[in-house]
């Protein structure tokens, strides 16, 4: 099977914490909107995105700001949730590996980062 991704992928176990919004994304300025706080566990980490399992039910095409810390480096990062779902209907090797994770939360979040990151592998 053909790579589809742009960067590498590290798994990990990151805890994370993120601001979010609900509405229509056209509509949301992220100036004066208020958003709404949510955490997880990255999963995995690439200079471009990263996997989240969280327990937040946030809809696709919404912004997001992620902070967590890897290797003693804080990141506050700027995304756009690009895929979400509960992880009992994913049929995909990752969503069926996260069975360890169900006390940390019932849903996943694909970001994808608005700037890619450096200095991201282990």
């Amino acid at each position: 099977m053909t790579e589809k991704r742009k960067h590498p992928r590290f798994n990990c176990k990151i805890p994370v914490k993120f601001k979010y919004y609900e509405g229509d994304p056209e509509e949301i300025d992220n100036k004066i909107s208020i958003p709404l706080k949510g955490k997880g566990h990255i999963l995995d980490i690439s200079r471009g995105g990263v996997f989240i399992v969280t327990n937040s039910n946030i809809y696709i095409n919404m912004p997001i700001r992620l902070k967590f810390k890897k290797n003693k480096k804080k990141f506050a990062i700027d995304g756009i949730i690009v895929r979400t779902g509960i992880i009992q209907n994913n049929p995909s090797e990752i969503a069926q590996s996260l069975s360890d994770y169900s006390g940390k939360g019932d849903k996943y979040l694909a970001v994808r980062f608005n700037t890619e990151i450096e200095d991201i592998a282990e």
